[in-house]
């Protein structure tokens, strides 16, 4: 099996739903899949996956804050660090958007804490306008034919493999091999996600300019 780019990715799963009827659905079997890697996946026991995040994901933009409420960067799916670039740097706390509201001031001062929901929302209105920096996962660019690979492909093949395959579940009704392909799946993503946490406790993380591709 060899899944090193979108033609041979598409050309596997067409082998493995054998449905010749199929053919022409498979690149929506990959959106469907592209999709639901950008959410957290609850299991039946409560358990929750975590979105795919991986460390190539990373993008470094620089950010003015100058309102309680700055746009989101195109592409977040999740903030990593957001960091005034005062003297000396100022780092902020990320919380929920409860917890915003429990510690909302309606006083001017330099941010100390901030959520993302529609926008950036910061727990103090600016006193000034602060130059600052978000570093955060950005969105991996699509398959297609004309960006054939990207860094999941690359490092788990097997999670846009399954993912695809259990995508086609309407399509295939009560066949068996959809409750397997979708075990395959969420073990794809179990096992990214730990690797994930190992990488993030083994020292600093270098992230890329925004709009920069490794």
């Amino acid at each position: 099996m060899s899944l090193e780019s979108y033609s041979a990715l598409k050309t596997e799963i067409a082998n493995h739903l054998d449905r010749s009827d199929l053919t022409s659905d498979i690149d929506t079997f990959i959106d469907i899949c592209e999709a639901r890697n950008k959410r957290e996946l609850r299991l039946a026991d409560g358990s929750v996956i975590p979105p795919v995040l991986l460390n190539d994901m990373l993008t470094r933009t620089s950010l003015t804050v100058n309102a309680r409420h700055v746009s989101v960067p195109a592409g977040l799916i999740q903030a990593k660090h957001l960091r005034l670039l005062t003297s000396p740097v100022t780092v902020l706390t990320e919380v929920s958007a409860f917890e915003m509201s429990r510690i909302r001031t309606e006083t001017n001062g330099k941010p100390e804490f901030f959520t993302v929901h529609a926008d950036i929302e910061f727990n103090k209105a600016p006193d000034a306008s602060y130059s600052g920096e978000i570093i955060y996962y950005d969105t991996l660019t699509a398959l297609s034919d004309s960006n054939t690979t990207n860094a999941l492909l690359d490092e788990a093949p097997d999670v846009y493999l399954y993912g695809a395959l259990a995508a086609a579940e309407p399509f295939l009704m009560h066949d068996e091999r959809v409750a397997i392909w979708n075990g395959l799946y969420v073990d794809g993503r179990t096992g990214l996600a730990g690797t994930q946490r190992r990488r993030n406790k083994t020292g600093p993380l270098f992230s890329r300019v925004a709009g920069a591709r490794p």
